[in-house]
This record gives C-alpha cells, sequence and structure tokens, in this order.
C-alpha cells in the first residue's frame, strides 16, 4: 500500500493516517446482479475516501424497496480499486453476504 502523508487534516503532524468516520453520502456504483432464491438483486458498492490515500467499500444488495448494506468490507488505495475488486467478487461470496446482512 501507498505511504500515508505525515500531518493529516488535523494538523496533528504525527505521521499517522487521519481516519475520518462512516458518511452515508458515498459514491454508489452498480457492479452487478445476484440471482438468489429466483430473486434477482442489483449489487452495488459505496466507496468513500477515508485518508489521502484509503478509500473502504461496503456492498449494498436491493431488490425493489429491500435493501441490505454490509459494513465495510473492501479497502483499497483508490476509489476504482475498490470498484473493481467489488465486481471481481465471486458470486458465491456475494450471496454470503446478502445471507448474512439480512439475518
Amino acid at each position: 500500500m501507498a505511504g500515508h502523508r505525515a500531518g493529516g487534516n488535523d494538523g496533528t503532524g504525527d505521521g499517522r493516517p487521519q481516519l475520518r468516520m462512516w458518511d452515508d453520502a458515498g459514491q454508489e456504483t452498480v457492479v452487478g446482479v445476484l440471482d438468489d432464491a429466483g430473486d434477482r438483486w442489483k449489487v452495488l458498492v459505496i466507496v468513500e475516501p477515508v485518508a489521502a490515500d484509503l478509500a473502504r467499500g461496503r456492498l449494498s444488495f436491493r431488490l425493489g424497496d429491500e435493501r441490505y448494506d454490509t459494513a465495510p468490507v473492501l479497502l483499497e488505495e483508490t476509489t476504482a480499486s475498490v470498484v473493481r475488486r467489488a465486481g471481481e467478487l465471486p458470486h458465491v461470496m456475494l450471496r454470503q453476504l446478502l445471507t448474512a446482512v439480512r439475518g
């Protein structure tokens, strides 16, 4: 992973990456569909930058008015990398994540 900048946004200058709390206004991108038990879920990744050189993503499964979101499950150096990685996730893993978030 690329190095981080010293002295984050808060001006402490201690060299640690400065992480931000999760913001629901992240960038959403459709990365595919998932067929599960006769339903066809739209799969999106919601990406948010969390430091100068990190972005994290959570998956969102949507079917009509139903929506289930995971906790952040991807961490990459760029938004584009998170979107690419989400699109590469195998359907078996997506199905397991959907099952887990549906409870």
